[in-house]
């Protein structure tokens, strides 16, 4: 019935263009649809958080998703049944696979065991669900309802990989960014005073033929909201792909198309070329494919709540209002060496995220308004 309804309102708005081929309402939390991941690699960008199934971090009710980030010492340890306690950090023994009898990272020795006496525990937990070998598509309409999470250094995003990778490594296979915020609900630009935390949201492609020729800014757009944030308000986020071009909504309003103009108003056109110059000799990871790709293949969902990192999201340059106070980052984004507590063994090491001053952030995570909380997700293809 439930399914019926939802196809007749489609109808009605859209004039009977798409049919429905895949949802979550989020009655309960489907396995058949979705997949934790387990790993402590930080995504690529060096952040802070361990991601588990732990169900403090990831669970459903009233038909909502909540992805909700936590302190690692306050969860439970599997293996005691105690919460892991601040003592882990520094001479603790993370295993996931033992302790969750899962690690999905590809490289499970590095980013699935960690060693206090090597400082790099990250000190929070959260979840990232994936689609991955159950759900995929490759041209349609997809809508998501969320609302994204408060709370200081967090970096909540709905987003996109591809299921087999045809064209290589990130990004030459492409990464599709949905939305992607910040949770300060006062971050500023030191400089220009802008607003870039929960006031602002984020729609990209990744793509490029190496990991250090990512063109993604030529594929970027981003939008303010002061009256009804991202973060305290549900938003509707929809993408619609096709052989031609990708365009992103949000709450009904065209924002981005890649390429733009489309490809069927264009003359010629290529990703490859679109990203010119390129470093001399780099060779071209989509020659003879169409010229949509990268983004003409299948793509699986992942929904996450990332704390910090220094891949460069979160920027140095700003001011972040605190508890009667205004302090800067309290980390940048020129660290190379991702330790998270401060040992007198290794003196020379920052210590990420101020965990030490942790009291100056925390306090900004406030429950379940630290979640991200979703709604819904549909995906229709034409009709």
């Amino acid at each position: 019935m439930k399914f019926l309804l939802v196809f007749a309102l489609l109808g009605a708005a859209l004039g009977q263009e798409w049919n429905l081929i895949w949802e979550d309402e989020f009655d309960s939390l489907d396995e058949e649809k979705w997949e934790h991941e387990v790993t402590a690699w930080g995504g690529g960008n060096g952040e802070f958080q361990v991601y588990t199934p732990d169900p403090e971090n990831s669970y459903v009710r009233d038909g909502l998703l909540f992805i909700k980030p936590s302190l690692l010492p306050e969860n439970i340890n599997p293996a005691t049944g105690e919460p892991f306690g601040e003592d882990f950090l520094t001479n603790g023994h993370l295993d996931l696979e033992e302790l969750y009898g899962n690690c999905t990272d590809a490289d499970p020795e590095t980013n699935c065991i960690r060693h206090g006496s090597e400082a790099n525990i990250p000190p929070t937990m959260s979840a990232r669900l994936r689609t991955y070998q159950r759900f995929a598509f490759g041209q349609g309409r997809a809508e998501l309802r969320a609302k994204m999470p408060r709370g200081d250094w967090l970096w909540p995003a709905m987003w996109m990989l591809p299921e087999d990778w045809a064209y290589g490594d990130w990004p030459m296979s492409g990464e599709i960014d949905i939305v992607e915020t910040m949770g300060n609900e006062d971050l500023k630009f030191t400089d220009s005073g802008e607003d870039t935390g929960i006031q602002k949201m984020g729609s990209t492609t990744h793509w490029g033929p190496s990991f250090d020729q990512n063109r993604y800014y030529l594929t970027l757009t981003d939008r303010l909201n002061y009256t009804h944030d991202f973060a305290n308000y549900f938003h509707d986020y929809v993408i619609e792909w096709d052989e031609n071009s990708i365009r992103w909504y949000l709450d009904d309003e065209f924002i981005l198309s890649v390429p733009d103009p489309p490809v069927n108003e264009q003359e010629e056109f290529s990703f490859y070329d679109l990203g010119a110059p390129w470093s001399e000799g780099t060779a071209n990871p989509w020659e003879g494919a169409s010229p949509m790709a990268p983004f003409d293949q299948d793509f699986h969902f992942l929904l996450n709540v990332a704390v910090g990192g220094i891949g460069g999201y979160i920027p140095d340059d700003v001011i972040n209002r605190g508890d009667n106070e205004l302090y800067g980052k309290p980390w940048n984004n020129t660290q190379t060496q991702v330790t998270y507590t401060c040992l007198p063994r290794l003196p020379n090491v920052l210590c990420l995220l101020g965990w030490d001053a942790r009291d100056r952030w925390l306090w900004t995570w406030e429950g379940e308004d630290a979640a991200m909380q979703v709604d819904y997700i549909r995906v229709y293809e034409r009709a």
